[in-house]
C-alpha cells in the first residue's frame, strides 16, 4: 500500500459534483417596489408685474437713491441767517454730465425694451428671431455711443485711474456672464443655455436629470442677474458720486458705505421678488420632488445589506441603500434618481424642499433691513440722514408686502396639501390623488415588467407645466 496522505472529500465541494449550473448562478436580488410619484395641484395664478413695470420702478428706486447721495455731498445750509444760498443743495458744484451718464446706466433696460418695440413695428416684415439679433445689435452700438461721448465729457482731464473706477462694472460682467449681450439689456426672459425653466412630468430618470440641469442653470443666471443689477445700482448710485466729487470736498466714509449697502440690500431684494417668484419657485418645487435626494451613511462598518448598486435608468423608491462611489447612500425623497453626492442638486431640493421656504428667507432679511432702517431714522439727528433713510425705507414696503403675500399663499397651499386624503379640506383636483382604473391597470403593467427584469422600468406621465414669463 503506498504511503501519502489520503485525499478526503470535503462535504462542501459535494454539490459541485450536482448540478454544475448551480455554482455560476445569479444571486437573488430583491425586487423594488415602485416609487410613489410626487403629486401635483393646480396652483393659484399670483400677480406679477411686467419687465417695464419692474423696471421703471427699479430705475426711479435707484436715481433717487443717487439723488439722496447728492444731496449728503453737496447740503447746504440754507437755513442761516446769514447764509450765501438759498437752495438745499449747492447745485453748482454737480456736474451734469456725470449725472446724465449715471441715469443712462440705469435706464438700460427701459432704453432697450422701448427700442425693441420701435424697431419691431418699423421692420415687421422680418422673422422674430431676425428682428430679435438685429435689434440687439443696433440698440448695443447706439447705447455704446452714447455711454462713450457721456464718458468722454465726465473724464475730460481727469487722472487715468478714473477711467477705470468709472468702467469697473465691466471686469464684474464679463466673468459672470462672458461677452454675451442679453443679459446686459433683458431680466428674466435671458437664459444662459436656451431653455425656458418649464417642469414635464416624468418617471424616466435621464429626463428628470436633464429638466433639473436645466432648471438649475437658469435659477443661477437668475441669482447672477440680480446680483448684478443691485452691484451696478450701488456702485453708481453710491460710490461714483464720491469719486467724482471735488478733491476739497470733505464727507463721511462710513455713511456713503452704508449707503451703498442699503442700496444694493434694496435693490437685490426688489429684483429677487421679480426674477425669483411664487410660480417660479412652485416649477423648482415640483422638479425636485421628482429629483429626490440622497443622504450618505457615514458610518459605514455597521451591517448593513446592500443589494444594490446605484444605476442611473432606475427611478429609487424611498429608504433604499445603493452602493456608488465606494460609498454607501439613502434614498430620502419619495422618488429619487439624481445622481448620489451631487452638491448642487441636493441643496436645491433643501432650498426648494417648500416652495415657501425660500421666499420666507427673503421675506426675513427684508424684515431686518426695514427695521434697521426705522431704527436709524429714530436715533439719527441728521435731516439729510432721516429724508434718506425714510424715502428708502419707503420703496422697501413695496418688496416686504409682496414677499409677505407670496410667503402666506405658498404656506397656506401646501399646508392643505400635506394634510390626510380623506379631510374634507383637501383639495378636490389633485392630480394623481384618486387612483383611477387605468392608472391601476398601468401600476400592475409596471410590475409585471419589475418581476420579470428585476429592475424599475420607465412609465410615462402626461402632466405638462410651464411658466408663463410674461
Amino acid at each position: 500500500m503506498p504511503s501519502g496522505a489520503r485525499r478526503i472529500s470535503r462535504p462542501g465541494r459535494a454539490g459541485s459534483h450536482g448540478d454544475p449550473g448551480a455554482s455560476r448562478s445569479a444571486p437573488i436580488v430583491p425586487l423594488l417596489e415602485p416609487p410613489s410619484l410626487p403629486k401635483h395641484f393646480p396652483f393659484p395664478i399670483s400677480s406679477n408685474s411686467s419687465d417695464l413695470i419692474f423696471d421703471v420702478i427699479l430705475v426711479l428706486y435707484a436715481i433717487v437713491a443717487a439723488a439722496l447721495q447728492f444731496l449728503y455731498l453737496y447740503r447746504s445750509v440754507w437755513w442761516l441767517p446769514n447764509s450765501y444760498t438759498q437752495s438745499t443743495m449747492n447745485f453748482y458744484l454737480i456736474d451734469p454730465n456725470l449725472v446724465i451718464l449715471i441715469v443712462v446706466i440705469f435706464a438700460r433696460r427701459i432704453y432697450y425694451q422701448v427700442g425693441c418695440l420701435f424697431i419691431s413695428r418699423v421692420y415687421s416684415n422680418k422673422t422674430e428671431e431676425e428682428l430679435s439679433c438685429f435689434s440687439r445689435y443696433v440698440l448695443l452700438i447706439f447705447y455704446a455711443s452714447m455711454i462713450g461721448i457721456l464718458a468722454t465729457i465726465v473724464l475730460g482731464n481727469r487722472d487715468k485711474m478714473d477711467i477705470v473706477y468709472l468702467f469697473y462694472p465691466i471686469t464684474l460682467y464679463i466673468p459672470i456672464f462672458g461677452l454675451k449681450i442679453r443679459p446686459f439689456f433683458e431680466v428674466s426672459t435671458w437664459c444662459s443655455n436656451g431653455v425656458q425653466p418649464l417642469h414635464a412630468c416624468s418617471s424616466n430618470p435621464s429626463d428628470i436629470r436633464i429638466e433639473c440641469e436645466h432648471l438649475k442653470a437658469n435659477f443661477l443666471d437668475r441669482l447672477r442677474q440680480i446680483f448684478f443689477t443691485a452691484a451696478v445700482n450701488s456702485y453708481y448710485g453710491s460710490f461714483i458720486p464720491c469719486c467724482f466729487s471735488q478733491s476739497e470736498l470733505v464727507y463721511e466714509r462710513y455713511w456713503n458705505v452704508e449707503h451703498g449697502v442699503l442700496i444694493f440690500a434694496g435693490s437685490f431684494v426688489f429684483s429677487f421678488v421679480h426674477m425669483i417668484p411664487l410660480k417660479y419657485c412652485d416649477i423648482l418645487h415640483r422638479a425636485i420632488l421628482h429629483s429626490g435626494i440622497w443622504q450618505k451613511l457615514e458610518n459605514e462598518r455597521s451591517v448593513v445589506i446592500v443589494t444594490h448598486e446605484w444605476r442611473e435608468d432606475v427611478l429609487w423608491p424611498s429608504g433604499v441603500i445603493v452602493k456608488w462611489n465606494k460609498s454607501l447612500w439613502k434614498s430620502m425623497g419619495d422618488c429619487n434618481c439624481i445622481t448620489p453626492g451631487d452638491k448642487a442638486l441636493a441643496w436645491g431640493y433643501q432650498l426648494f424642499s417648500s416652495p415657501s421656504y425660500p421666499l420666507t428667507l427673503a421675506a426675513t432679511f427684508q424684515c431686518a433691513l426695514v427695521f434697521y432702517q426705522f431704527y436709524s431714522v429714530l436715533y439719527t439727528v441728521y435731516w439729510y440722514r432721516i429724508l434718506a433713510l425714510g424715502i428708502m425705507t419707503f420703496f422697501n414696503y413695496y418688496s416686504l408686502y409682496k414677499l409677505i403675500r407670496d410667503s402666506i399663499v405658498s404656506h397656506s397651499m401646501y399646508k392643505r396639501r400635506e394634510e390626510p386624503s380623506g379631510s374634507k379640506d383637501a383639495p378636490p383636483n389633485l392630480i394623481g390623488g384618486a387612483p383611477s382604473q387605468s392608472h391601476n391597470r398601468a401600476h400592475k403593467h409596471v410590475k409585471n415588467k419589475t418581476e420579470e427584469h428585476g429592475m424599475l422600468q420607465d412609465e410615462p406621465l402626461f402632466e405638462y407645466d410651464a411658466m408663463d414669463e410674461r
